[in-house]
């Protein structure tokens, strides 16, 4: 995933949380509902460790799940997702079927 594609989601989400809830989807297939967004913030990396990759990750919270994903991938903790290089999703739209955002393939 290109750089201006990572941003262009998160911003997708910064845009959305505070109007309708959003729908996100994975590839492995879990499909959520999400009426709340935690904000963005930096990784914990910092410049110099073996491990930084300087990205920014949102959280989003009050996950309903509408559709169960086929394995673990995904991570939700006490209804919350976070959304980073680690966990990206495959679409984002709103209940209607509005597609807000979709991975551009590789």
């Amino acid at each position: 995933m290109n750089e201006q594609e990572y941003k262009k989601l998160i911003y997708v989400i910064d845009d959305w949380y505070e109007k309708d809830p959003i729908m996100i989807e994975w590839g492995n297939g879990l499909k959520v509902k999400c009426k709340s967004f935690t904000g963005m913030c930096e990784t914990d990396t910092e410049p110099g460790d073996d491990d930084y990759i300087g990205e920014y990750s949102a959280g989003v919270n009050e996950v309903e799940i509408l559709q169960e994903g086929n394995d673990d991938s995904v991570e939700i903790y006490e209804a919350s997702i976070e959304i980073s290089l680690a966990c990206v999703p495959k679409k984002i739209s709103l209940e209607d079927g509005t597609v807000l955002w979709q991975r551009e393939e590789a």
